[in-house]
């Protein structure tokens, strides 16, 4: 038994415009995946401070520029629309940086779209949550896309293996880490092949990682 954890983002709910992901064209902030919830785009880039918006956009997006972009998304708020994100984030980016690196706004973006659908939170807990879902031997895979969930999976992993705490240097031998969960299957992270790319660009970032759960010590 197994658990796949895919985090790509759906590429049919980023191909509708009116879901107001894309920084292509003009729609709604809305950005959420389940369109019951309460928490929009619209309410996240109106409703929080200034300095919240800075935090969120630096961490989320890794956006050097996070705090001159959140003053101007302050300065023009109310916004209700993706043209609306698009233009103060260019105002807040210098004219040099704007033309280097894709679309200014897309690390903007993908911050503002983790935030509203709590997407690093709910990766950690799903994460703690799913080696004690499975018998000894069953096994975790994540596929995630960006730096920030793999750094997540690599951390949540180590620990897991009881590798967060270093060895004394120079042992001949590892010993075994009397509170490791599991064992690590992927040292490195796995990297999709030419071919596979060929197929799907989309995957040119992802990188799939995977452990094993161990069995407890009473068990063959």
């Amino acid at each position: 038994m197994g658990i796949l954890f895919d985090l790509g983002v759906s590429s049919p709910q980023l191909d509708l415009q009116e879901r107001g992901f894309t920084y292509w064209g003009d729609a709604p902030l809305d950005m959420r995946m389940d369109s019951a919830q309460e928490l929009t785009a619209e309410r996240v880039l109106n409703e929080y401070p200034e300095g919240q918006l800075a935090t969120l956009i630096a961490a989320n997006g890794e956006e050097r520029y996070a705090r001159s972009i959140a003053a101007r998304i302050v300065a023009h708020r109310p916004l209700h629309t993706t043209a609306d994100l698009v233009t103060a984030v260019k105002e807040g980016i210098p004219a040099r940086a704007r033309r280097r690196g894709g679309h200014p706004a897309r690390r903007t973006f993908q911050a503002v779209r983790m935030e509203v659908n709590r997407e690093l939170p709910n990766l950690s807990a799903g994460l703690d949550e799913s080696v004690h879902l499975l018998g000894p031997r069953g096994r975790v895979l994540v596929l995630a896309y960006h730096s920030l969930e793999d750094r997540i999976v690599k951390e949540r992993f180590t620990r897991g293996a009881g590798e967060d705490q270093p060895l004394p240097p120079g042992l001949p031998v590892e010993p075994p880490r009397p509170h490791a969960l599991v064992r690590r299957l992927t040292r490195r992270p796995l990297r999709p092949r030419p071919d596979e790319l060929a197929e799907n660009p989309r995957a040119q970032s992802a990188r799939l990682r995977a452990v094993e759960k161990l069995p407890s010590p009473s068990e063959p």
